[in-house]
């Protein structure tokens, strides 16, 4: 009997915590819905234009490490 309730106990412990993080994105998911005309939504297009302007790293293929080396 007692080797059930090691077994047992924190299965159901695992599946609760999987239940209620379900029940946690159903509710996430209903209030977007609700609440999505007072988002503001960005399109990808969007996204990728403001990533080019805010590039604060070297250029691609200008950088390589080896070069500290040979100076």
């Amino acid at each position: 009997m007692s080797i059930w309730l090691w077994i047992a106990l924190p299965l159901l412990f695992i599946v609760g915590i999987f239940v209620s993080a379900l029940k946690d994105t159903k509710q996430v998911e209903k209030m977007v819905k609700k609440n999505r005309d007072q988002m503001k939504l960005k399109t990808w297009d969007e996204e990728e234009e403001r990533k080019k302007d805010d590039d604060w790293g070297a250029p691609p293929g200008s950088y390589h490490p080896d070069d500290k080396d040979k100076k």
